[in-house]
């Protein structure tokens, strides 16, 4: 009780300062971008302290700067939540890890501004209060992010797209143009280094995600489970996070079927990203699965809880459906999501003939 009446102060000191910011850039004056010059070999930090889903978003980003700059120091600051993303990135880099512990986290700034990087990258398009700080503490000699309520902190904020129109991909490629690199251009799906070879008639079934309005009940799980074997795929394995193995399980022992199976538990978050890779197809209601599958070109079915304020974080690069239960995924429907897979099927494998009757 104690901890949860703390939330409600840290919102209001984190309001306080971006609204502090805010004021700072109306009376502040911005530099404009031909006041800089970006060494052709320039060493970069992105800043990514958030969540999985992001990191693994980004990936793409780390990508166009490496192929822009083949020669350049890359670095990248990762967050507990998405630390275990390293051996997936698309090539080896520098990490550091802001781990929220103040002598940890001191010792590791101090050595980062040590090191004076000629340019840190806010990733995040929405105002962050601990990626401020860090940038005033790293003391960069130019600082690149997306115009919004922390902007004055930036030497250059680039234009934030609609966040409700535009994809989140789009919006972060944007930080692209300070390097002369056309967001346009770029191939913005997620590079990760995967190894998995799919495997034909594999269904991946994920059933979990961040909170239980985003996971997929464990009945209707396994409605699309018995769904997917009758269109004559060999197997559905169901995947379930490490903190929701009580959803996958309930949702084998419902179907009741020896080719519906709970993925094996993996030690790492690399591992598990592998085993999404092998499978064939994915229906899926996490974004950061979302992701994985995407790099390794993997056609699949969503399953989304409303977003009202925020364009969807679909997949780019690959064959999809999307099936938004209302009000959450607590309501899941599992027929629509059939209806949507056999959709998907029939587009990326028109060669499979349906029995219709079988199907229904």
């Amino acid at each position: 009780m104690a901890i949860a009446s703390l939330k409600p102060i840290e919102l209001f000191f984190r309001r306080a300062f971006l609204w502090g910011l805010g004021r700072m850039g109306q009376t502040g004056q911005k530099r404009l971008h031909a006041e800089f010059t970006i060494p052709e070999s320039p060493s970069i930090l992105l800043l990514r302290q958030d969540r999985l889903g992001d990191v693994l978003m980004s990936t793409f980003f780390l990508a166009a700067l490496r192929e822009r700059y083949p020669s350049s120091r890359l670095a990248i600051l990762l967050g507990k939540n998405n630390w275990e993303v390293i051996p997936l990135l698309p090539f080896p880099c520098e990490t550091f890890l802001y781990s929220k512990n103040m002598f940890a986290d001191m010792k590791m700034l101090r050595m980062i501004r040590q090191e004076k990087f000629d340019v840190v990258i806010d990733l995040t398009d929405k105002a962050s209060v601990t990626s401020s700080l860090l940038m005033s503490v790293i003391a960069p000699k130019l600082r690149i992010g997306i115009e919004k309520e922390n902007s004055v902190i930036y030497d250059i904020a680039v234009p934030r797209p609609s966040q409700t129109e535009i994809h989140i991909t789009q919006r972060i490629a944007e930080l692209l143009r300070p390097f002369g690199i056309d967001p346009t251009t770029v191939d913005k799906r997620p590079r990760l280094r995967l190894t998995a070879i799919r495997q034909k008639g594999r269904i991946g079934l994920n059933v979990s995600s961040r909170t239980p309005e985003r996971s997929a009940p464990a009945a209707a799980s396994a409605e699309i489970a018995k769904g997917v074997l009758k269109l004559g795929f060999s197997e559905v394995l169901v995947f379930a996070a490490p903190h929701d193995r009580q959803r996958g399980e309930e949702s084998v022992r419902i179907a009741r079927d020896s080719r519906v199976h709970l993925a094996e538990s993996k030690s790492t978050f690399a591992e598990f990203a592998e085993q999404i890779a092998s499978c064939e197809y994915l229906i899926t209601a996490d974004t950061s699965v979302i992701q994985i599958a995407a790099a390794a070109g993997i056609p699949m079915v969503l399953m989304f809880k409303p977003m009202y304020d925020e364009h969807p974080w679909t997949p780019v690069g690959v064959d999809f459906e999307i099936h938004t239960q209302y009000p959450t995924l607590a309501a899941l429907e599992p027929q629509p999501v059939l209806t949507l897979f056999q959709r998907l099927l029939e587009r990326t494998s028109p060669a499979i003939v349906f029995d219709t009757e079988k199907s229904s």
